[in-house]
């Protein structure tokens, strides 16, 4: 009786065209889960090679990335006076007015000479310390006949720090300092008021004085 009923089904028109498309669809369902199990692995795979939030140090462990350079320090006046700080020379700068030039000329042994740097003092007009504008290295540690003790240090790429018209020093050469260490103390130099104490300071980028911008 089945089998009668089975003849009978074969014998239909669309038996075997629907029988194959049935194969068919079948057959695309199982390559097109295959492939999606496939694409799934390799973009796991990928995501865990080039996540950039993850790295493997030498241990083999994974850890937060870690930047490859912290952020440069921000200048700063190499003075802790706060507001009782003053600048009473300006460093020379070609392209400034003629009004901002003449605070940043000095008149030595009746010639004039430009300010490579900015003198600070303390309003109240009395010595105080002088500290590391900058993280870095003290490079030299000498005596000017003109600018008296002077301190130069040595920063991140090509940047250095020079301190001059100390009446004290307390760093050597070769020490390690962190921004705000101190230096000295303010002094005097034969450029201009020889009763004011200051700190004549000077900011150098390859070797050559700029402007400095303090924050």
């Amino acid at each position: 009786m089945r089998q009668s009923k089975w003849k009978r089904l074969t014998r239909q028109r669309w038996f075997y065209p629907a029988l194959y498309i049935t194969l068919v669809a079948v057959v695309l369902a199982g390559v097109m889960v295959y492939q999606f199990n496939t694409a799934t692995d390799v973009t796991d795979d990928s995501q865990s090679e080039e996540n950039p939030a993850e790295v493997v140090d030498n241990t083999g462990e994974t850890g937060d990335a870690v930047p490859v350079m912290s952020d440069q320090e921000d200048l700063v006046m190499p003075v802790l006076l706060g507001d009782q700080a003053e600048i009473i020379t300006n460093f020379y700068d070609a392209e400034a007015s003629s009004e901002d030039q003449e605070s940043a000329i000095y008149f030595y042994n009746n010639q004039y000479y430009q300010s490579k740097g900015v003198d600070i003092t303390s309003k109240d007009g009395k010595e105080f310390e002088v500290v590391a504008a900058y993280s870095g290295t003290v490079s030299s540690v000498y005596n000017d006949d003109l600018l008296g003790q002077v301190v130069e240090m040595e920063h991140e790429g090509e940047t250095s720090t020079f301190y001059a018209s100390l009446s004290d020093v307390s760093v050597e050469e070769g020490d390690e300092l962190t921004q705000g260490d101190v230096i000295g103390v303010s002094g005097t130099n034969v450029y201009g008021d020889s009763e004011v104490t200051k700190v004549h300071f000077r900011l150098l980028e390859n070797g050559t004085p700029v402007k400095p911008e303090f924050h």
